[in-house]
């Protein structure tokens, strides 16, 4: 058997165990959130809908609920089409009335009163469009009154060619729908593409003047997966890199970043799955401490993913996260 055909076969194989995997785990760019759901699954189990509850525990003090969330909108093929979460605007403090506590005629306890929050919420919303290919050409996100929108074009290879980020107002009476107002061109970056082997591409990224200002060695495996991302650019000191380890499985170990932008930086998240090939446990460092520890639970029938659990070491508190979902 060709050598070809054998790397096709261990492909499908490993294609077959990642499947039931959950997240994305080296999202594109296009996604700054966290989690991705693989479009996989979320084709698989036919989800309309992810919408996760967010609240709050510090080590030895009760659970804070404020009311935030995410939530994730998808097509019927697939494709994520609106993100939008929560965040706290302000809030002011309600005095409530606690009446007197009687008990067989006797008063156990007097009336008294407290303050609670009322919080205040922003909504920062995200909408992706795609061409026929499924392409995603236009990222719009919105925060107030203002939107920041990332155009994106490609290459006969699929390869983003050009991205142009602008500042848009919207010109509908109607604020839930959009219509394009006022724009004005932030940014414009270009890029090209060389193949110098079968598993290495050189990727040059032009800015607004079409001058290359940074250069990206991407080196892949075998069958296809991102080895690691080394950038320079061309008139400065600065680097960056990003390295991912696989085990037998094709399954993502270790990704770790580095990086002389701010100082030496090191950042890498190490995982752990389940016997089921899902994301078990997952740890951040910055540098050798850890920062971050997630822990995800699943349904035993479904394997769907049903919550989990941030631990911030330097906080000393815990992040509960629950999802749920509607379906087509």
């Amino acid at each position: 058997m060709k050598i070809n055909q054998l790397i096709s076969i261990l492909f499908l194989f490993l294609a077959s165990n990642l499947s039931a995997q959950v997240f994305e785990l080296n999202p594109s760019d296009y996604f700054s959130f966290e989690p991705v759901f693989r479009h996989d699954y979320i084709v698989k189990n036919k989800i309309r809908s992810v919408r996760a509850a967010i609240v709050y525990k510090r080590d030895n003090e009760p659970i804070e609920d404020k009311g935030l969330t995410k939530s994730w909108e998808y097509d019927e093929d697939g494709f994520l089409t609106r993100y939008y979460y929560t965040s706290i605007h302000g809030f002011v403090n309600k005095v409530v009335a606690h009446p007197a506590v009687m008990r067989r005629g006797r008063k156990i306890s007097g009336a008294y009163t407290t303050e609670e929050p009322v919080y205040s919420y922003d909504t920062v919303s995200t909408a992706y469009f795609y061409n026929p290919k499924k392409q995603i050409i236009l990222r719009r996100t919105r925060d107030g009154d203002y939107y920041s929108s990332i155009y994106y074009e490609y290459d006969a290879q699929g390869n983003i060619r050009k991205q142009q980020v602008f500042r848009e107002t919207n010109a509908s009476e109607n604020k839930n729908t959009f219509k394009l107002g006022v724009q004005n061109l932030l940014s414009t970056e270009e890029f090209t593409y060389e193949k110098r082997s079968p598993r290495q591409t050189k990727r040059k990224h032009l800015n607004d003047e079409g001058k290359v200002y940074k250069e990206t060695i991407l080196n892949y495996d075998s069958v296809g997966h991102l080895l690691d991302e080394n950038s320079s650019y061309t008139v400065s000191w600065m680097r960056s890199s990003t390295k991912m380890t696989y085990d037998s499985k094709g399954k993502m170990i270790l990704k770790s970043y580095t990086s002389n932008e701010n100082g030496d930086e090191l950042t890498k998240s190490e995982y752990k799955y389940t016997a089921s090939n899902m994301v078990d446990i997952e740890n951040r460092f910055k540098g050798d401490i850890r920062y971050y520890e997630f822990n995800y639970l699943y349904d035993k029938q479904t394997n769907m993913l049903t919550s989990h659990f941030v631990r911030e070491e330097l906080n000393k508190a815990i992040v509960i996260v629950k999802y749920s979902y509607l379906y087509y």
